[in-house]
């Protein structure tokens, strides 16, 4: 599945001369207590793959990396990077890479405490085996970071949404949790403007909650709130993403992040 149009080179270019302080080499209790993974929520086929930029390679492929790929999991690791140069569909591969610079500087300008924060969505076209192209989702989570809380491992959440249709693409959206901010960018405007959300806490609250499946009255039990509270947050809720029942906005909260 190697792309010649793609060099892997410029990944690793985008991601900039990065002096790292390694204070250790077991990873696995702080991917446990990794403080975004409990934020994330995929809907379609996925998998998962965990790639180090110290030594640039893919440590671990997880999920059901052949429905997205065509390839097994022991074919991806083989790979290494040149699966993911592979992967990501020409037309929209110096997007990625310039997605991949911005968010770095980002990252670097930010204090140490708020860089274990900071993480990226992606939507981009991709290449299966066959030649069959898709459109993904890509949550990139920094997983283990150095000394100086600049990452270095990274989960790549490889989601499959071409059943949703998504309209603009290629685009990517870098999410500060720390400060509550969003930037998002798209091959025309790669300046990190920060993007204002039009829903309240509440409501952010509540979209949640109408994702995970609950009824009106179930998340008026579950926030102290009236039935008839949680019913007219759910219709201004849809109001505001022009959506007319939660099954569209299930959609438009996956290509939009807005939780």
């Amino acid at each position: 599945m190697e792309n010649p149009t793609n060099d892997y080179i410029q990944i690793i270019k985008a991601f900039g001369k990065q002096d790292y302080v390694i204070l250790q080499k077991d990873y696995q209790q702080e991917l446990k207590n990794n403080p975004l993974l409990l934020s994330l929520w995929t809907v379609g086929k996925w998998f998962t793959f965990v790639a180090n930029t110290q030594n640039w390679s893919i440590e671990l492929v997880t999920g059901d990396a052949e429905a997205l790929t065509g390839m097994s999991k022991e074919e991806v690791l083989q790979m290494q990077g040149n699966f993911i140069s592979g992967f990501v569909f020409p037309d929209d591969f110096p997007f990625v890479t310039q997605t991949v610079q911005q968010a770095m500087i980002y990252v670097n300008s930010l204090p140490l405490n708020e860089r274990i924060y900071v993480y990226v969505v992606f939507y981009f076209r991709a290449v299966k085996k066959s030649g069959e192209v898709i459109t993904i989702q890509n949550q990139n989570i920094p997983l283990v970071f150095d000394g100086n809380n600049i990452p270095f491992i990274f989960a790549n959440i490889i989601t499959d949404v071409s059943h949703i249709l998504p309209s603009n693409i290629p685009h990517a959206i870098v999410i500060n949790k720390f400060s509550g901010e969003q930037f998002h960018l798209e091959p025309k405007n790669l300046k990190m403007d920060r993007f204002e959300t039009q829903f309240s806490d509440r409501e952010l609250e509540i979209i949640h909650l109408l994702i995970k499946g609950k009824t009106s009255r179930e998340i008026g039990k579950e926030l102290g709130i009236s039935y008839e509270t949680a019913r007219t947050h759910r219709k201004n809720i849809l109001t505001k993403a022009n959506v007319s029942n939660t099954s569209q906005l299930v959609r438009y909260a996956l290509l939009s992040k807005v939780v």
